[in-house]
């Protein structure tokens, strides 16, 4: 049986992820700024401060990579993250002043990289790869 590389989704998926990767790290100033980091500063910005689990839930962000995340966020104070009062093991996560300044430069920026990475396809492809990838993420 023939296996063609190029016909498989995962091999596919990757490429095109690569290539998004590529065009993220082209257009955003930040060379420590990864779009996974973006990704929670966002999802921050637009929520408000929310627990790890909350965030991990939205983004789709295991736990333990989460965790690693926020504390990079956190040392290159982007976010805080703190004790829940109400429960000492729930740690709650907000942006600073400078994480505001960031989201706020950032994610039109990442908006036009998502542009970017659509650009070969027509209005109608653009549609069905989204529906498609959203089916196939489960969401």
């Amino acid at each position: 049986m023939a296996y063609d590389l190029n016909k498989q989704i995962g091999h596919l998926l990757r490429r095109a992820y690569q290539r998004h990767t590529h065009l993220f790290q082209t257009a955003i100033p930040d060379e420590h700024l990864t779009s996974v980091q973006l990704a929670v500063i966002a999802t921050i910005f637009r929520e408000g401060e929310r627990s790890l689990m909350y965030i991990g839930r939205v983004t789709a962000i295991d736990h333990a990579t989460l965790r690693g995340i926020s504390l990079r966020l956190k040392q290159r104070g982007v976010i805080r993250i703190r004790s829940n009062p109400d429960d000492r093991r729930e740690r709650l996560v907000s942006l600073t002043r400078e994480g505001e300044e960031a989201a706020r430069l950032y994610i039109p920026q990442a908006a036009h990289v998502t542009e970017l990475t659509l650009e070969p396809l027509d209005p109608c492809e653009r549609i069905a790869a989204l529906h498609v990838l959203r089916k196939l993420a489960g969401a």
